[in-house]
């Protein structure tokens, strides 16, 4: 299975460019010390990431296509042995786009409502929300409409943000990411997928925003440049979940607890 679209296959490049790095921060010997890994998976760690990083090309149109299950199992075997070391998931950002409690939603909606009033008009919708308390252990409403806002907010901050400062590959995987986000909110809006998406799309939007600003330290745009690369590797790990699960079935590897 090496058809693969051209927007995984810049993440794939992407991703294991920032494996590798990782796993150089870290050094060999602290990842050695750390409990958990055995010796023998460290070694092929360093060794994969060193065997792979001189085959990585600019172009992937350029490659062998029999690199890319090499690639896979490369990234694989680095993943396995920094899952021990970093212990997160992609859950967390998910989590972290449904992450609010009730009174926050509504502080947040009781906003909405007042500035909709001083524009004249009137949310009765929202005004009957707003004062219809939910029973005890019964969610509350307005939790949901206030993530529908966000959700509606980020999605045309998304759609309408051109990529203008993003390099090549990053604009396949933000292509790919806009077409899938239309999908979903055409389709299926209870696909929580959407939220990771739109929320990873806001941080690369943020991040990728300081490439242009000249005005800004050589350090910090650098550091802002990395962080909006790997937000455009975490939406391609959202939009190519499914083709990235197959290949890695494909080729006989087991799930790793940082797989989408």
């Amino acid at each position: 299975m090496t058809d693969l679209p051209l927007g995984m296959k810049y993440y794939l490049l992407i991703l294991t460019s920032s494996l590798i790095e990782d796993l150089n921060d870290y050094g060999v010997k602290w990842v050695a010390s750390e409990p958990g890994i055995a010796a023998c998976d460290v070694e092929n760690a360093f060794f994969s990431a060193r065997a792979i990083q001189t085959r990585l090309p600019n172009d992937p149109g350029e490659a062998d296509p029999r690199l890319w299950p090499e690639l896979m199992k490369a990234i694989h075997t680095i993943r396995r042995v920094l899952d021990v070391v970093e212990k997160t998931t992609f859950d967390a950002v998910t989590a972290e786009a449904m992450e609010t409690t009730s009174s926050i939603a509504r502080a947040d909606m009781e906003k909405v409502f007042e500035q909709k009033r001083a524009s004249g008009e009137v949310d009765f919708r929202l005004h009957g929300l707003l004062n219809t308390r939910p029973e005890q252990d019964e969610p509350d409403p307005v939790v949901k409409e206030s993530l529908m806002l966000k959700r509606a907010q980020r999605y045309q901050a998304f759609m309408e943000f051109d990529g203008a400062s993003l390099s090549g590959e990053e604009t396949v995987i933000l292509g790919d990411a806009k077409a899938l986000a239309r999908r979903i909110m055409d389709g299926d809006r209870e696909n929580r997928r959407i939220d990771a998406l739109l929320v990873m799309g806001a941080v690369l939007i943020e991040t990728a925003s300081v490439r242009l600003k000249t005005n800004i330290p050589c350090l910090i745009r650098d550091s802002f440049d990395r962080m909006a690369t790997k937000a455009a590797m975490a939406l391609g790990a959202i939009v190519y979940r499914d083709k990235y699960r197959d290949f890695k079935e494909s080729l006989g590897l087991e799930p790793l607890a940082s797989d989408l």
